[in-house]
């Protein structure tokens, strides 16, 4: 078998209507790193049991899935994300499109499936949910650092027997779990690798139960203890330019609706702001009945924000020293018309350092507290403009 680049894969995501049932991913997210994985966590069984080996038995504990995944910023991408975190508010205009997110008291943010093609084959995670959403700068390039977690994975089964003949059925093992395809759809590119000859044969799912796979393709070869996983498809590309640290603005005013056109202030690299709406435990709640997670919990959420400025004018210690109410709108612009728009309502710096060194540049450093702001009813508000019509 021949190694594999790890640039021909993708990251893919698609809406579900519902948590636990997942769906075929058609919108492709470039990225730069992930570190997807399931963890079944097995307990060790350490009884007296007649002798001094340590562990009796390993079994199957609670699962978790999750990891963290670094993608392109871009516009037509950016409101998929933002809907694993935020609530979605009503779209408006007629192209560009603009797409509010914030935080919802009563309407949770949506859930996604999310393809990883490892080229070989993909690795599905479905109840996919972002808890965190930075974003960060790589020469000048706008890059999303996000913090995930899934209900369920489908790295591959084992198959256990094959009867038919056009269709042909495929019988999957339960010792994963008691409905081993859960996470497939009907309509899916799935592969079965031969393990005795090193191949694959690949196939569309046309039917489905809780433990077969109905296909119409000759899988006769198939024999028990070969593998079944999902295949890749191919990426279809519907991007624009990402955003840019060099037309990223960050406007501050005395309110929201002043700072959006207000004048922008200079900030240097080293500026940081995160979004969050955190799960309870991003291991998810492990609840009797099943290996996989019941649900994600959605708790609370805010922002962290820090800047770094340089240091002309006595005004920054001003607005520390008396605790000054202020709103800053971050503005990170694409191509004309397309923007990522982060509005945080109400702000007072909590520190305001300027550490210095010789020959050095002296900088503010400022590290804002984020609050609920009781004049306009909203803590943040973060914006997509793109070329996206419904998300």
């Amino acid at each position: 078998m021949a190694e594999r680049v790890a640039s021909a894969g993708y990251v893919a995501v698609k809406k579900q209507a519902s948590s636990s049932v997942a769906v075929t991913p058609n919108v492709y997210v470039p990225y730069y790193e992930q570190s997807m994985v399931t963890d079944i966590h097995l307990i060790e069984d350490t009884p007296v049991f007649g002798s001094k080996f340590r562990t009796l038995q390993l079994l199957q504990g609670h699962r978790s899935h999750r990891g963290s995944l670094t993608v392109m910023a871009e516009p037509n991408t950016a409101g998929y994300l933002l809907d694993m975190l935020l609530t979605k508010g009503t779209t408006t205009g007629a192209g560009p499109y603009t797409h509010p997110f914030e935080l919802s008291a009563t309407t949770d943010p949506n859930y996604y499936t999310l393809d990883i093609s490892f080229v070989s084959h993909v690795v599905r995670f479905w109840g996919v949910g972002i808890s965190k959403l930075t974003p960060g700068f790589e020469s000048d390039e706008m890059r999303f650092n996000i913090d995930v977690s899934a209900l369920g994975s489908f790295y591959g089964r084992e198959i256990s027997s094959v009867s038919g003949s056009g269709p042909y059925t495929l019988t999957l093992k339960t010792d994963y779990d008691a409905s081993p395809t859960t996470g497939l759809v009907v309509g899916d590119l799935i592969q079965v690798y031969d393990v005795s000859t090193n191949t694959y044969i690949s196939c569309v799912v046309d039917a489905l139960t809780a433990t077969t796979i109905e296909v119409s393709e000759d899988v006769s070869a198939a024999a028990s203890g070969d593998m079944l996983m999902l295949r890749p498809a191919t990426p279809s590309l519907t991007l624009k330019t990402p955003f840019l640290w060099n037309r990223t603005e960050f406007r501050f005013a005395g309110t929201a609706a002043d700072a959006l056109t207000a004048t922008q202030t200079r900030l240097d690299e080293g500026t940081e702001i995160s979004i969050q709406h955190l799960f309870d435990n991003d291991d998810g709640s492990n609840r009797s009945g099943a290996f996989d997670p019941a649900s994600l919990i959605r708790t609370v959420g805010d922002y962290t924000f820090k800047i770094k400025k340089f240091l002309d004018t006595p005004e920054e210690i001003k607005y520390w020293n008396a605790l000054t109410k202020r709103a800053c709108v971050m503005r990170a612009f694409s191509e004309t018309g397309y923007e990522f728009r982060v509005t945080m309502n109400h702000i007072k710096a909590k520190t305001n350092d300027t550490p210095t060194e010789s020959e050095g540049v002296i900088y503010h450093e400022i590290d804002y507290g984020a609050s609920y702001d009781t004049s306009d009813a909203k803590g943040m508000v973060v914006t997509v403009i793109n070329n996206v019509a419904t998300i």
